[in-house]
């Protein structure tokens, strides 16, 4: 596009297949006066049908017509090389400027030129209404991919988060697996232990000897001198492993007691006179109570 002082000129470059053509479009460019009507210049005629030559010529123009009858072979493969993003290359119609029954005249190769030159224009037009609309497309996309952007930035640190979490989730999963397997192994045979069951003392003892439990302190003192195993008694209660151990167990008391309140007067009588022929430097190697009395103590 040549500059004329401040003003643009739009560079206008036709390809025709002959010598005759190009007269007669050079002729139509002069009567159009292209230049002072519509600041268009026709800066070079190219007559040849040499790929080579069309090329080296017409590079660089603003706007290229290649002559022809139609979007033939020829016209695509000069339109493949001479297209850039920064030109329009049309087509200029023979079928309007021959006729079969009509002499060609510089009129209908100055409408040629003219719509011609308008289409392209148009053409151009459109393309740059075609690239404002990609423009704001791009725009467009450009502001939603920076929402993108920021949603996914805010998911990262969401994300960070929750691995954050999930991880203090992992140690408190991994602590209740190790208490868990501590708990496990701790009372993994309690299907097998026998668990004790509790009775009220009065009624058991009421039901075994049938009569009133008098003194149920003894038994639990006596109880807890010789700590039987698996039997508890205290608040009322006796807890075995079975009724019948219970039962046994009281039976046992029971014998006890009757054996200390019958011969409570001669175990004082023996247990004295063996207090005074003890001599005093000998020790027993066990405590002995010296009254029955201190049993239940």
């Amino acid at each position: 596009m040549e500059d004329n002082g401040s003003i643009s000129k739009i560079d206008v470059r036709i390809i025709v297949s002959g010598l005759d053509v190009a007269q007669i479009i050079s002729k139509a460019v002069d009567n159009n006066q292209l230049e002072k009507n519509y600041n268009i210049v026709v800066s070079s005629i190219i007559p040849t049908t040499d790929f080579e030559i069309a090329k080296k010529v017409a590079g660089g123009g603003d706007i290229i017509l290649i002559g022809g009858y139609g979007h033939d072979e020829n016209y695509n493969l000069l339109f493949n090389d001479l297209k850039t993003d920064f030109n329009h290359v049309g087509l200029f119609d023979y079928n309007n400027i021959f006729f079969e029954d009509e002499q060609v005249t510089t009129e209908h190769a100055q409408k040629e030129i003219l719509n011609s030159i308008i289409k392209a224009t148009l053409s151009y037009s459109l393309n740059l209404i075609n690239i404002h609309s990609l423009e704001n497309k791009l725009i467009n996309i450009t502001h939603n991919y920076n929402n993108l952007l920021d949603d996914y930035n805010k998911l990262i640190k969401e994300n960070d988060v929750l691995l954050m979490e999930n991880k203090d989730l992992q140690n408190d999963i991994n602590n209740l697996k190790s208490d868990f397997s501590s708990f496990k192994q701790r009372f993994e045979d309690i299907h097998t232990k026998e668990f004790l069951e509790i009775y009220r003392l009065d009624e058991l003892w009421a039901e075994v000897f049938n009569e009133n439990l008098e003194n149920g302190e003894k038994i639990v003192i006596a109880t807890n001198k010789f700590r039987p195993e698996n039997i508890m008694v205290g608040q009322g209660f006796i807890a075995a492993q079975s009724r019948q151990k219970a039962i046994d167990w009281l039976k046992i008391i029971k014998t006890a007691l009757i054996f200390i309140e019958n011969n409570e007067s001669d175990l004082k009588q023996e247990l004295n006179n063996s207090k005074q022929v003890r001599p005093p430097e000998v020790k027993d190697d066990y405590d002995m109570p010296n009254t029955s009395e201190n049993f239940w103590d």
